[in-house]
């Protein structure tokens, strides 16, 4: 598939991207989940943030996705205004998505302060370990700014992806609408059921100098996990093939984030 042509004049292209990575594994004994599952004890694999600033169109474009199970309110607000200040832009330039594996902290400063005030022995996140997180990925962007490369292609393409996805909710031999097919379906019956209602194809954005590749953001619509909720951190099946894509073209920064997938999870292929 040939990529529309974005730059200037061949010499001299119009946009460049620079390409960021930050470690944001969090610390153990840190609430996985908000809370809902066993805090972090092990770490299976190490969570990062990774994004890309577009510069060269009016204010520079600002796009990571986060490994980590939610960004809420306030704290959404902070990754966005620090990464905003770090690429000299403004907030609403600045893009940032979760990819919501849930062995991974869920940020939500307000609903923390409002447990510590109650004095509740539970805690969704430690505000402190978020601060270091949002500053390391923020100096991780401006240090890449230096670096960055020109762009003077984008393409789009796409895969279909198989025995992956299906609805959590399904219907009953009854014709009952039932709701517990969930990311681990141990009950072979459940897992029989049709698919359901599901987008089957992984999309991809790419970014080129000229003939070579420089980044790729790919997105999906499913639940990203295979199992969780033992405290052993991890971005899951998403973040190994993330890995494995950029191990096998070593020169493409590669980005995965999450499409909308509140209702499609891995369960009826995943006995657990």
């Amino acid at each position: 598939m040939a990529a529309p042509f974005i730059g200037g004049a061949a010499t001299k292209p119009r946009f460049r991207i620079a390409t960021f990575s930050a470690d944001i594994t969090p610390p153990f004994g840190h609430a996985l989940m908000g809370g809902g599952i066993s805090p972090a004890k092990e770490i299976v694999d190490p969570l990062f943030a990774r994004g890309l600033v577009l510069l060269g169109a009016d204010k520079p474009v600002v796009m990571v996705s986060v490994e980590w199970c939610e960004i809420r309110n306030d704290a959404y607000d902070r990754w966005r205004e620090l990464l905003a200040a770090a690429a000299d832009t403004t907030r609403e330039r600045v893009f940032v998505t979760s990819t919501h594996v849930h062995d991974a902290p869920v940020a939500d400063l307000t609903a923390e302060r409002l447990l510590r005030e109650a004095g509740a022995a539970g805690s969704v996140c430690n505000p402190a370990f978020h601060e270091q997180a949002v500053q390391r990925v923020a100096r991780a962007l401006s240090d890449s700014l230096s670096k960055a490369r020109s762009v003077t292609h984008i393409g789009t393409g796409r895969g279909r992806v198989e025995q992956i996805a299906s609805n959590r909710r399904y219907n009953a031999d009854d014709g009952t609408v039932l709701h517990n097919r969930m990311s681990a379906t141990r009950d072979a019956a459940i897992r029989a059921k049709p698919e359901g209602t599901i987008d089957p194809w992984l999309r991809t954005l790419s970014f080129w100098d000229r003939e070579t590749a420089v980044a790729a953001w790919s997105a999906y619509a499913v639940h990203p996990m295979s199992y969780y909720g033992k405290g052993g951190i991890s971005a899951d099946f998403p973040g190994m093939a993330r890995a494995m894509r950029e191990r096998n073209e070593p020169g493409v920064f590669q980005i995965y984030a999450s499409g909308c997938s509140g209702n499609v999870i891995a369960g009826k292929y995943n006995d657990g």
